[in-house]
């Protein structure tokens, strides 16, 4: 590895301070999760209702929020010795002055991040698409998704499976784009 692309390690001061780290784990969130807990360490993997097609039949499953990504509030040494026992389990990296930094998340971020996503996740009450009549003029919200939380008046909607919407933002003016039905929520 190049000097300028060198990987960047908590300083020892921190190895043995909790914290919150992104982890890499290919698809095996639910193992990686049961690792981490049976460490007894704190262990977080957001999750989302989603609509899919199991043998020809519509169901709706929950998948992970953030695919291949989990997130553990542990010391660095603890999650390191777990991630060597573990191959499948990598640290996530951002990029900080042309070297690559273990993704950390600031503890306050993190707690935010894990409130908003249950509330959003309990919040939310799924319909197929036709269980819903979306007319011109509706007041809604957007749950989930880029839009996540925009209000607005929906102007339009063509298509069927994948439509597509026109919402009239109050802060972003109006917006046509494909937003899967199952994320508008209609305000009474």
């Amino acid at each position: 590895m190049e000097a300028s692309t060198e990987t960047k390690i908590p300083t020892s001061s921190l190895q043995n301070e909790p914290q919150w780290f992104a982890l890499k784990v290919s698809r095996k969130e639910s193992l990686a999760m049961k690792v981490m807990e049976d460490a007894g360490l704190r262990a977080y993997c957001p999750m989302a209702a989603t609509d899919t097609t199991i043998h020809g039949q519509k169901k709706i499953v929950e998948r992970p929020l953030i695919p291949n990504t989990i997130f553990v509030f542990a010391p660095f040494r603890r999650i390191n010795a777990l991630k060597n026992q573990n191959t499948f389990i990598t640290y996530c990296y951002k990029k900080v002055d042309g070297k690559f930094k273990i993704l950390q998340v600031p503890t306050r971020e993190m707690e935010l991040f894990i409130d908003s996503s249950t509330k959003m996740k309990n919040d939310i009450t799924y319909f197929h698409p036709e269980e819903v009549e979306l007319k011109q003029g509706d007041r809604v919200r957007i749950v989930g998704g880029l839009f996540d939380g925009y209000e607005g008046t929906l102007l339009k909607a063509k298509g069927r499976a994948k439509r597509m919407f026109l919402i009239n933002f109050e802060m972003l003016g109006a917006i046509g784009t494909h937003i899967e039905p199952q994320y508008i929520r209609v305000i009474k």
